[in-house]
């Protein structure tokens, strides 16, 4: 097979938003990995059957310097994703689908050789690396990320920027609509915009084409005192991340 590489992950919108309902993002980054390895040996994707299993040959050492994790963390990443299924619904060729698949169906580690062999679908592989309803990020880039919001963020400026061309790229919030957007329970909006915003603003500025600026929407009734926080507006900026080698 002809060898390249793949430095660029176009993930599913729909999978990438069933992924961050339930799994944290070290499993995300393991499991981004070994679609990497997959897709660098494959020459079409398209030629890949979406019910049938691929077999992935890693080497432990090789995955853990590139994902900065001991040995033990990605072991355990395996067993979680081998244990977790997910569902996703999406327009394919017209008709509406909903798929539920097993994240990696198998895996075997040998310690005393260093390698790690897994199993993986077909339809897996192509919701990382889709053609439609994605969203763009550089594979590396996408390894340093350090918050699960920084996805979820991905996914809701990848909203705002499927836009007509003659709405502007922003969107306003309430604090109740955000919550269930980030799964969080955020009570202020000064706490979400320290455990939400602050930390994904600061993942994405460094790490993907999407970023975004937000505006803090203040009560217009006068009032005594500060105004007060009403809602929150986000305008998406296109960015140039830091390509790491």
């Amino acid at each position: 097979m002809a060898k390249k590489t793949t430095n660029i992950a176009q993930i599913s919108n729909p999978f990438l938003e069933a992924f961050t309902r339930n799994n944290d993002l070290v499993s995300f980054k393991v499991l981004l990995y070994i679609a990497k390895a997959k897709l660098d040996e494959t020459v079409s994707l398209e030629k890949l059957e979406d019910k049938q299993t691929y077999k992935v040959s890693l080497n432990l050492l090789n995955i853990s310097k590139y994902l900065n994790l001991d040995s033990r963390t990605i072991r355990n990443s395996i067993s979680k994703l081998n244990s977790t299924s997910i569902n996703y619904r999406r327009i394919v060729n017209g008709k509406d689908k909903e798929t539920f698949i097993n994240l990696l169906p198998a895996g075997e580690i040998n310690y005393t050789d260093n390698t790690l062999d897994v199993w993986v679908f077909g339809e897996l592989l192509k919701q990382i690396y889709a053609t439609t309803q994605y969203s763009y990020v550089q594979t590396k880039n996408f390894i340093e990320l350090t918050s699960k919001h920084s996805i979820r963020m991905l996914l809701l400026l990848e909203r705002i920027n499927n836009f007509s061309k003659n709405v502007a790229k922003r969107k306003r919030y309430e604090l109740d609509e955000l919550n269930q957007i980030f799964g969080t329970k955020n009570k202020t909006y000064s706490d979400f915009e320290k455990r939400v915003l602050i930390p994904a603003k600061k993942d994405l500025d460094k790490h993907s084409s999407m970023s975004f600026v937000y505006i803090k929407n203040k009560d217009k009734i006068k009032t005594r005192g500060r105004a007060r926080i009403v809602a929150i507006t986000i305008d998406l900026i296109k960015n140039q991340p830091i390509v790491l080698k």
